[in-house]
């Protein structure tokens, strides 16, 4: 199957709950929207292990939406994980208590992130991770990112990012509350 084969998948008000593995794992497809879903508490710690399990995991893939949906209380993954993807809105979604990211964003181009509950998650709320040439068109407006045991918005090499109407409060790391850095390199803390 090559990238793009898949198209046009539609979830809506679907609940998966307590799978082993992601909750919904979906690798070059085009044209993806998750509406009204419930995905929680998925993503453990068999094998290929923990942090690499999420509620909610795309690569490759474009023309995203995910919308009006519950990512919460993955035991060892994050709410959202998107890598190496194109093209995506998320949007008026809770994203909260994962163990992990809230919503962590990867090698992708393109992404919308607005008026979103981002909240007592493991680390930081929302992480633009750096791999090999970082992240780039990425807005982040209107989100509530509170609580996260890290910081409330990190980014690492992430080119044109727009931060506009975010309300973040009582982020671990305070009291910047978020961290903007061209630095190649991510400590982990």
């Amino acid at each position: 199957m090559k990238e793009g084969q898949m198209k046009n998948i539609n979830l809506i008000h679907l609940t998966i709950r307590n799978a082993t593995f992601n909750g919904v794992f979906m690798s070059g497809a085009d044209h993806v929207s998750i509406i009204g879903c419930d995905l929680d508490e998925n993503g453990g710690n068999a094998i290929p292990g923990q942090k690499l399990q999420h509620n909610l995991l795309l690569t490759h893939c474009k023309n995203i939406l995910v919308k009006d949906s519950r990512l919460t209380t993955s035991p060892f993954g994050s709410g959202i994980a998107l890598d190496q993807c194109q093209d995506a809105t998320i949007s008026n979604n809770e994203i909260a208590r994962n163990g992990y990211y809230g919503v962590l964003i990867s090698e992708c181009r393109n992404i919308s992130a607005s008026g979103n509950l981002v909240e007592a998650n493991d680390r930081s709320g929302i992480m633009l991770e750096y791999l090999i040439t970082g992240n780039k068109q990425i807005k982040i407006q209107n989100n509530r990112i509170q609580y996260n045991a890290g910081w409330g918005i990190e980014s690492y090499v992430t080119k044109e990012l727009q931060l506009a109407g975010n309300e973040l409060n009582g982020n671990a790391s305070q009291p910047a509350q978020q961290k903007i850095s061209m630095d190649k390199k991510i400590i982990m803390q």
